[in-house]
């Protein structure tokens, strides 16, 4: 296949049947546990994403990319959150977000303003809530447990069980869940309370 067929095959994918699939799969979102609502989750994992059931993705959802997206169980996404995945992403299980969120999991060298292609994955490790509006950056890791508060930019990895928060963000306390946590798919026990 040459090149010109090539690029034009991938701007087709890419513009075309990637944006009539997140429409039709933002058009048709319903919440868990009713009927029809792993459709959104069908239609995601159609265009390439690794995403697991039962999720929950709010309406407004946009990425790019998706092949690079990785997503466990139980995670609930807020309205309007955008995954710009130029690298990979993986989010662990029972992260909630608020809306607004982006992911861009990639970066430019400063000098030539070349994609940068190594160290810029993005890793929510599990058990995270994240705030209204909040931006993470390539090279970040969102240890488990760990709270971003509204309006951050995390520029850089946040420790496991802390809040942080702020432009750019920084870790303001530590926290200890509670023995059971709730989200849209019941209570859990976090990771830290199962192995004391």
């Amino acid at each position: 296949m040459d090149k010109p067929f090539k690029a034009a095959a991938l701007e087709i994918r890419v513009r075309f049947y990637h944006r009539f699939l997140l429409r039709l799969a933002n058009f048709v979102t319903i919440s868990y546990p009713f009927f029809f609502s792993g459709f959104k989750i069908s239609v995601l994992n159609a265009m390439g994403m690794k995403i697991s059931k039962p999720c929950f993705v709010d309406e407004g959802f946009d990425c790019f990319s998706p092949g690079n997206i990785s997503i466990a169980k139980n995670c609930s996404f807020g309205h309007y959150n955008r995954f710009w995945a130029f690298n990979k992403i993986y989010i662990g299980p029972y992260v909630q977000t608020a809306i607004g969120l982006t992911l861009v999991a990639g970066s430019h060298d400063a000098g030539s303003y070349e994609p940068l292609s190594s160290g810029m994955d993005i890793v929510i490790e599990g058990e995270n809530w994240i705030g209204a509006n909040v931006t993470i950056l390539g090279g970040v890791t969102v240890g488990r447990g760990a709270i971003i508060g509204a309006g951050s930019v995390v520029n850089k990895s946040i420790p496991a069980y802390t809040i942080a928060a702020g432009v750019p963000a920084k870790v303001i306390a530590e926290r200890e869940p509670s023995d059971q946590v709730i989200s849209p798919f019941g209570y859990y026990t976090p990771v830290i309370r199962k192995t004391k």
